[in-house]
């Protein structure tokens, strides 16, 4: 059974949340500041290198910091944010609900849809609270996005993402090592792809293609992660898009544009706006100062955990494996010239 909190919105200060972090890295400590900004308290860290568990538990003034599991779920907490590469999910995972902890899992769900599933597994016969990070969703942007498009027919959908990581390699290390990462598609593309199914309502992917290679930083043979990709892929609504990710390139973009009869509308992150035209109406509308929840992604599943209100969490770890569904087709795919059918994975 699902742990149950004693902390109320009124009454944070006196009973906050008691919340676990495994993973000290940059996210862990993301997430510390949102969980201290929501009211709630970290308890525990873990993390494989002792040292920096230490370091995250010292700051959040954390009862312990541990590299055993075993030790760290000997803690009582509501939930635990769990933030570890993605080929770091099962164990966690399975401790986390053979405990009956609600679980944050930072992106991608898994490294690929065979781990993700059996991760499912886990949540669902516990049936824990599970959230997914999916930040796009809980950006005030693409609600906006979402809410104009609610109504309208769409049959194409475009997203772009570019980074710098191959011109500064200002990143965690493993971020272009495919094993560990997955590769541009799992690591980055994942958000705008995620988000692209948001705002049109969560259809599942069929199919996806991929095109990808690696002609930058050669010299670095640590890294094997492409530098440009460029994918073609079909949603069950009916819906082709098309993806394309470069992270070796100036400057940084999320984007997703919609295409139908009677609209044309991107979302442009950078920009924070939506333009284009709807009906025959210009739009041009920047982005409202929060979404209609007033919560991030890390805020709306703690306040889940207070009230069993499931509703609040809009990237469930099930849905979320849809996504992960269609980066495993299009990695799959990668520079076969075929497409990979997702009922075939």
């Amino acid at each position: 059974m699902q742990q149950k909190s004693t902390a109320s919105t009124d009454d944070r200060s006196v009973n906050p949340l008691s919340i676990g972090i495994i993973g000290a890295g940059r996210m862990g400590r993301h997430h510390h500041n949102a969980i201290t900004n929501y009211g709630a308290r970290v308890v525990a860290v873990h993390d494989v290198q002792l040292e920096s568990a230490r370091e995250l538990a010292t700051l959040a003034d954390a009862e312990l910091a541990t590299d055993g599991l075993s030790d760290f779920f000997d803690v009582k907490m509501d939930g635990v944010v769990i933030t570890t590469p993605p080929p770091v999910r099962l164990k966690p995972i399975q401790m986390a609900c053979e405990h009956g902890i609600a679980l944050m899992v930072e992106k991608p769900p898994a490294l690929n849809i065979g781990d993700g599933q059996k991760c499912l597994e886990c949540i669902e016969k516990a049936d824990v609270m599970a959230a997914v990070g999916f930040q796009l969703r809980y950006h005030p942007l693409y609600e906006q996005l979402k809410a104009l498009i609610a109504s309208e027919t769409v049959h194409l959908v475009r997203t772009v993402c570019t980074i710098s990581y191959y011109l500064n390699f200002q990143m965690p290390t493993w971020f272009l090592q495919s094993e560990i990462s997955g590769g541009p598609l799992a690591e980055q593309a994942v958000h705008v792809l995620d988000c692209a199914r948001y705002v049109m309502g969560n259809p599942k992917p069929l199919q996806a293609h991929a095109l990808a290679i690696k002609n930058m930083a050669l010299e670095r043979t640590e890294f094997d992660a492409e530098n440009a990709i460029q994918m073609t892929y079909e949603l069950d609504n009916g819906v082709f898009g098309t993806h394309m990710n470069h992270c070796g390139t100036e400057g940084f973009c999320f984007d997703v544009e919609v295409v139908g009869p009677h609209l044309r509308l991107q979302a442009n992150m950078a920009e924070n706006a939506i333009r284009g035209y709807l009906n025959g109406e210009t739009i041009n509308e920047p982005a409202a100062s929060q979404n209609s929840l007033g919560l991030d992604k890390t805020g709306a599943w703690l306040r889940a955990i207070e009230t069993g209100d499931r509703t609040l969490i809009r990237s469930t770890f099930a849905d979320a494996l849809q996504t992960l569904t269609l980066i495993d087709a299009a990695i799959k795919s990668r520079n076969t010239g075929q497409f990979i059918q997702v009922e075939k994975l």
